[in-house]
Order: C-alpha cells, then structure tokens, then sequence
C-alpha cells in the first residue's frame, strides 16, 4: 500500500529534516519506550536533542478522513496548541514537529515531538499522598491554573492527574502541561473553571481544598465552591462507573457469544 508522510518541523529544527522523513519506519524498533498503550511514547536521542515522540494510533474511519480534511490530526493539533502555549508564556515542552501517515488521502498513524522534560513528579503522586507538601503543591498548582491557563482562555479538555509534570526548584514547584490534543479556547467563568478539576478522582478533602483556593483567586464564596466542585466530581465518577459497567456487560456477551 501507497504510503506518503506529511510532516512539519518547528523553525531552528530543519536539521532534523532526514529523521522527521524516517520517524515512521524507525519509531517501532528504536527508542526507549516510556508509556505505551493504546498510544506509545517513545524518548529518542538524536544530534544533540532527547527528543519525546508521541505515536498516536490509528484513528476510527469517520476520524481517518476527518482528521486530514476538516480538523487537523492529534499530532498536528498537539504541535500547534503547544505552540499557542509557549507564546502565551504557558510551560509545556517545546514543540519540535508533527508527522503523518496518509494512505489513499486518509490518516494512519501520526506523531508529535517535543524536547523530553523531565520531571520529579506528576499531579498523580501527589493527589494519592505520595509525595511531601501535599497541600502546597495543590495550592500552587491551583493558581497556576486560574493565572496561566484560564486567565489566557485556555481549557485543557483532559486535565487529568497525568498530564501535569512537576519539579521543586528553589523551594517553589514549576509545572509543565502535556497531552494538549484537546483544548477549548474560551472565556472560563467561575463555574467553568471549577469544572476543568472534575477528572482528578480525589477525596473530598482534597476536593474542599481545591475548590476553596480557587474561591479565594477569584473573590467568590468558599462554601458555594466546594458543593460545585464536589458536585461536578460526583457525576464523573457515575459516568466513569457507568462506562465500565457498559464495557462489562459488552465483554460478558461477547464471551458468552464465543462460548455458543
């Protein structure tokens, strides 16, 4: 089958032209292999960068051509959100390129590079008491989002416990954002804004904490904060519930039909 690449290289990377051309063919032997599962991310050192290589999977039919022709891939999408996110003085890891694999005009699998960060921790270990300054970091973390992410219109679409990397420098913590394939770009009210912590699947002390110190940045009542927040959190843990009983009751029947 007929194979054509599409890439794209960020300005001050086009010596990375030849390997950007071969990523493809080379991502599935080579590579040190950090996550994989149902996309892999691989770190590859090339010249003098260590480089992160998102490989997104292949992408449902309807997604194959509406990716090329209406809405741009999850590596294209990722390579210019991040972009967007640098100029606003948003910290993620800087943008290299995106490639593609297109077959008869529609989209295989395709890929995202950025530098590799290395980071102390993510908002997971955090959020399940594995690490010290536990309501610290929260704190930081919670006005790091209102100042650099809601303020700038920015709504991380998977604001989940894994996509945020964190390191302590100085006694102060920075934090980076990744996975950026899915954002909205719009004004955040206080209720919306409350709503981007509903994936994190904390304890409600934790909920009451957060929720409290984005009442206070943005002068609204604490009480009214924590009932939304608590709120919010409830219902996607019944829809989370719900999915995987849906996903149960699918496996049971497709064991019970293999079975027959």
């Amino acid at each position: 089958m007929t194979q054509k690449i599409k890439y794209k290289l960020a300005p001050g990377f086009e010596g990375l032209d030849t390997w950007m051309r071969n990523l493809p063919e080379y991502f599935p032997d080579n590579g040190e292999s950090i996550f994989k599962s149902r996309n892999e991310v691989k770190i590859f050192n090339v010249g003098d960068y260590q480089l992160n290589v998102k490989a997104f999977k292949v992408p449902n039919w309807i997604n194959r051509i509406a990716y090329v022709y209406l809405r741009g891939s999850k590596a294209e999408r990722s390579y210019n959100y991040a972009r967007k996110f640098l100029s606003l003085d948003v910290p993620t890891p800087k943008a290299v390129g995106f490639a593609e694999c297109l077959s008869f005009g529609l989209l295989g699998r395709s890929y995202y590079i950025s530098f590799h960060c290395k980071n102390d921790f993510t908002l997971r270990e955090v959020l399940r008491y594995q690490v010290s300054d536990h309501d610290e970091i929260l704190r930081q973390w919670v006005r790091f989002t209102y100042e650099k992410l809601h303020l700038n219109k920015i709504y991380h679409l998977d604001y989940s416990p894994g996509n945020t990397l964190i390191n302590k420098v100085d006694g102060r913590y920075e934090f980076n954002i990744i996975d950026l394939n899915r954002m909205s770009f719009r004004e955040i009210d206080f209720e919306k804004g409350l709503q981007n912590f509903r994936q994190l699947d904390t304890d409600r002390q934790t909920l009451q904490l957060l929720a409290s110190e984005y009442a206070l940045l943005r002068g609204r009542d604490v009480g009214k904060a924590m009932r939304i927040l608590i709120n919010y959190d409830l219902k996607n843990k019944q829809s989370r519930h719900r999915h995987a009983s849906f996903k149960k009751t699918l496996r049971s029947i497709f064991r019970f039909g293999r079975v027959a």
